[in-house]
């Protein structure tokens, strides 16, 4: 009976201690994040972690240095960030010694290791179980919302039914892409070149589009969706902080749905994650700068490393542009025709992290903070990150055409406008700038026109009348600065 308790104890120790920093980071995100990005990890620590018990027992003969030795090790790799994070890489070198004194102190004193698995055991209970009750409990209390809840929306879309050309529509979200106003007034910078090449190319492009909301979920949500999200705080209740319903339709959507009603296949690219409720299937999960997987491999040892396994910033970085390079390439090569197709694009440029120079060539720029991206040197940063985003927005529309056996709609909505810094520029500024960004439209035979009011919540209720002959009413034009709570829309933003 002892034997076998100290079997478990032996084994559950180090895997309490590696699912610790899993568990945590979860719990802190867990109302951004659906629960499935979270098994992986569990999984992936729980049976490496029970693999190097059973390794270092066998070898050592007992029990309680391979419960032992392998808690050490799980603390070694993945607690380093936890003192360390942001720190030189250099306090690697006595991080290891100490963990290599302390195993071989373990080996030495090998009669007492049962007693010290007992407080180890103790220690990960008491650090891992509050977080998985308070996991479970917030499962529990907060059920998931179906995308397809009726309650979401103000109104009912009728499919369009009577629809005689079914062109392919593309709708290609850039993120953080700052309005030709903006940019010239706040940036100094003259966009006209990349505008007037669209127009060249049939779009029209909008000089007064606004955006509903302040963040990029709400944003691409209502564009989708084709309303306000403004029945969503009377389902989950104003001072909900749960914004996994509205990752949830931006991935199924309204419009993909209508679409789907009269035989469109739905086609899902992004080279982030911001448009999908859990991991894009797409691309590797550490591949987006935040992911999950992204910041849990960041506090671990691998934090300090750079290379293919490591995850310091020029490594994630390097990860983050081979996904961007990929699905761009998968955008590319969408061949329209039968059936036709309803592609929604998200790409995270020009947003921060900043990879890119204006010619595509690799950069890393070192600040993260918002003040430091509003500053001088953050501003141009994101001017070149931007530039070079026109080259592949311009590349991918030809390509896209390229292969179109009858002509497509095009839509180019960015979510919103530039994050800026209220120290920076000024709260109200900030505001108003956060809710201007890029719109430009083209659809088939031309000139395209443009939705009026020319708010993104609008865009496809307007291609939708426009090719199908429906005759959804256009919403008038609201925008809100963002709130404490995520469906706090009491801050309205005023047009200038």
């Amino acid at each position: 009976m002892r034997r076998g308790l100290l079997i478990a104890g032996g084994a559950l120790t180090p895997v309490l201690f590696a699912v610790f920093p899993a568990l945590s980071l979860f719990q802190q995100n867990e109302t951004d994040v659906q629960i499935s990005v979270l098994w992986p990890p569990l999984v992936f620590t729980a049976i490496g972690t029970l693999l190097a018990f059973a390794v270092i027992a066998a070898v050592s003969r007992s029990t309680a240095s391979g419960g032992v030795l392998a808690t050490l090790l799980v603390v070694t790799f993945f607690f380093y960030g936890i003192w360390f994070d942001g720190k030189s890489r250099w306090w690697l070198l006595p991080w290891l010694v100490v963990a290599v004194a302390l195993g071989l102190a373990a080996v030495l004193l090998r009669r007492h290791l049962a007693y010290v698995l007992v407080i180890l055991g103790v220690m990960g209970a008491v650090l891992a179980i509050p977080n998985i009750v308070r996991v479970a409990s917030y499962q529990s209390n907060h059920p998931a919302v179906s995308a397809r809840d009726s309650r979401l929306w103000p109104d009912v879309l009728t499919p369009p039914t009577g629809a005689t050309q079914k062109p392919d529509i593309f709708v290609i979200v850039p993120d953080d892409y700052a309005r030709s106003d903006v940019l010239a007034q706040y940036f100094h910078y003259d966009n006209s070149p990349f505008l007037q090449a669209l127009r060249q190319r049939g779009f029209a492009v909008a000089d007064q589009s606004r955006s509903p909301y302040s963040d990029s979920e709400s944003n691409i949500a209502a564009l989708l969706n084709m309303d306000y999200l403004t029945k969503f705080p009377v389902v989950l209740g104003k001072d909900s902080q749960d914004v996994r319903p509205v990752k949830k339709v931006e991935a199924d959507n309204r419009a993909a749905r209508l679409l789907a009603s009269i035989g469109y296949r739905y086609v899902h690219l992004d080279t982030d994650e911001v448009t999908f409720g859990g991991s894009n299937p797409d691309i590797s999960a550490f591949a987006p700068p935040d992911s999950f997987g992204n910041l849990w491999m960041s506090k671990s040892i691998l934090g300090a490393l750079g290379g293919p396994f490591g995850f310091d910033r020029a490594s994630k970085n390097d990860r983050f542009r081979t996904s961007i390079r990929a699905v761009f390439g998968e955008l590319g090569k969408v061949r329209t025709g039968s059936p036709p197709k309803f592609v929604v694009f998200h790409t995270l440029l020009p947003h921060d992290p900043y990879v890119y120079g204006d010619h595509g060539q690799a950069v890393n720029y070192v600040g993260t903070t918002d003040a430091s991206l509003s500053s001088a040197s953050g501003r141009s940063y994101y001017l070149h990150q931007l530039q070079y985003l026109n080259t592949l927005l311009l590349r991918t529309i030809d390509q896209i055409r390229a292969h179109a056996t009858t002509p497509p709609v095009i839509l180019i909505q960015s979510d919103e406008g530039f994050q800026a810094e209220p120290d920076v520029f000024g709260e109200k500024v900030m505001e108003d700038i956060r809710v201007k960004g890029l719109t430009a439209l083209s659809l088939p035979g031309g000139p395209a026109g443009l939705p009026n009011p020319p708010n993104s919540v609008n865009d496809l209720r307007y291609v939708f009348n426009q090719v199908f002959a429906t005759s959804y009413p256009l919403l008038p034009t609201h925008s809100y600065a963002e709130g404490d709570l995520p469906y706090d829309y009491s801050n309205p933003v005023n047009p200038k």
